[in-house]
């Protein structure tokens, strides 16, 4: 009994307060009948002490308990009270008559505000109290027993059994829609503080605006770019500018030295007039339809790719016959082997193309790396046996690597490929590469430096270095390095440039194998 009670208080505190405010006025107005009604027709006999010590106590205990339920609610004095008030309400209903009074009206509405705030077995306490309190003043204590009174008594007693079944039907449905907003309420406000967080975090400036053009909200990096406040209205530039372009249109402005391009989208929804810009830094917007370009190009390229290489294997073909008929002058000979030479370019930019087309997904698996980088030593020396060079590697016998075999083999080629190229321009007779591999300091990665003494890269050429089709090489297909970094990150490491004293330094960030 007392844990409901606890549930009592916890569930309806306004409730709770609410009723005691209206109890004490009642008492109030019960007070005021009692010093006036003199001749007794409304509450009974005006000399009864009876009445008067009801209407004072009835005062004084809804009094308290208004000062009780504002400080905040006891539990136990919470339900002591709906016990002591529907029991003077009983003698004072008795005192003035029964159930002709108005008080029977009065211990109604206490059984329905009881059973509210009641959950389960308290709320028909309540109306049992009442049809004993109500027993106990009309019949037991004058000890009458008219039978006509006594079938109203019973009646009456059915009725507040009915009304507490009624009303805590009624409130167990309010309190399940209650906890049903309250949790939609709690969710929403969830999505809410994700979506703003989501808003401030995006990379282009958001502005919410109305019909007049007055900022309703923005984002840090709107507000970065506009110096916007929270309530005035756009920027003049902004706002010549928003008129002429409607939709999806985008205009284009020059704001505190950013260049911008500003997108204005309606909204469906809402306030009419209200509108959402979208801003971005011009140089954003050309880098997206630059790569839209790209892989535009690229698809259009490694199609046209696909179609040569067949009329190139017969183009080879031919060549390759004709080398061999023994009739040949040498000037003849010589021609053959300038078709040879330009097919096997053509042919090595046509694979480049289709292996970038293809985009096969990585078969990583745990590689360990000082023996696989000696194999791969010793199949780059064979197949450039012809060139005098020097190739070191610096590893420690114990580091292992995640990373797809056949994806490494290829990085490094192309990446050792450039670098004797340049290093022989350089330094003919000393050309020399140089790989090594350490641990970083934090542990996570290996780092696999591949050196060589070729003279560097000019200062111009770095900001296109990973671009593809860039080549300073007229023999050149300008996609060894952008497909090495692209098989580098497809493999999550990463490839970085770093120039040295003598040459340069290609740097592949790899994982470690943690499962060695």
């Amino acid at each position: 009994m007392v844990f409901q009670a606890s549930e009592l208080a916890v569930r309806g505190n306004r409730l709770l307060r609410f009723y005691a405010i209206y109890s004490l006025l009642v008492a109030l107005v019960v007070v005021s009948i009692h010093v006036m009604d003199t001749s007794g027709q409304i509450m009974g006999n005006p000399n009864s002490l009876l009445r008067f010590w009801l209407t004072l106590g009835y005062v004084a205990l809804a009094a308290m308990f208004v000062v009780i339920a504002w400080l905040g609610p006891n539990v136990q004095h919470a339900t002591a009270y709906f016990f002591i008030e529907t029991a003077i309400l009983s003698f004072l209903m008795s005192i003035a008559g029964g159930f002709t009074s108005g008080f029977s009206s009065l211990i109604l509405f206490s059984v329905v505000i009881a059973n509210l705030l009641a959950p389960g077995m308290l709320g028909y306490a309540v109306a049992a109290w009442v049809t004993l309190a109500v027993m106990f003043t009309l019949h037991y204590l004058p000890d009458r027993y008219d039978t006509n009174v006594l079938f109203a008594s019973g009646f009456y007693g059915g009725l507040c059994f009915l009304l507490a079944a009624l009303t805590q039907a009624l409130a167990t449905r309010l309190r399940s829609a209650l906890a049903l907003a309250t949790e939609e309420a709690a969710r929403l406000r969830r999505l809410r503080r994700f979506s703003w967080q989501a808003l401030l975090d995006l990379p282009h400036g958001i502005v919410g605006c109305d019909k007049d053009m007055e900022v309703l909200f923005f984002n840090q990096k709107a507000q970065q770019w506009l110096g916007l406040d929270q309530g005035p209205g756009l920027p003049q530039v902004v706002r010549e500018c928003l008129p002429h372009h409607h939709g999806e249109e985008i205009c284009k402005l020059k704001v505190n030295d950013q260049q911008l391009a500003i997108r204005k989208v309606e909204l469906n929804d809402g306030e009419p007039g209200d509108f959402l810009l979208f801003i971005e830094e011009q140089s954003s917007v050309n880098a997206a339809a630059q790569q839209l370009k790209l892989a535009s190009l690229g698809r259009l390229t490694a199609s046209i790719a696909h179609e040569i290489r067949n009329p190139l294997s017969a183009l080879r073909q031919a060549s390759q016959l004709l080398a061999e008929t023994p009739y040949l002058q040498s000037s003849e000979q010589y021609l053959t082997q300038v078709i040879e030479q330009h097919c096997m370019r053509i042919n090595r930019t046509i694979e480049d193309i289709l292996q970038l087309s293809r985009k096969r997904q990585p078969m990583q698996e745990g590689l360990r790396l000082a023996p696989w980088l000696q194999h791969f030593a010793e199949q780059f020396r064979s197949q450039h046996k012809e060139l005098v060079f020097t190739l070191e590697i610096h590893c420690d016998r114990e580091l292992m690597v995640m990373f797809d075999p056949d994806h490494l083999q290829q990085i490094l080629y192309n990446l050792c490929g450039n670098g004797l190229r340049y290093a022989l321009k350089q330094n003919p007779d000393q050309a020399s590469l140089r790989l090594e591999a350490s641990v970083t300091t934090n542990g996570e990665r290996i780092q696999l430096d591949i050196v060589d003494n070729g003279g560097g890269i000019a200062p111009e050429q770095l900001a296109h270095l990973f671009e593809p089709f860039h080549t300073t090489e007229h023999n050149g297909t300008g996609l060894g390095l952008y497909l090495s970094r692209e098989l580098s990150e497809a493999n999550q490491a990463s490839l970085l440039y770093q120039p040295t004293e003598s040459g340069s330094c290609f740097r592949l960030m790899m994982r470690t194998d943690t499962h060695s």
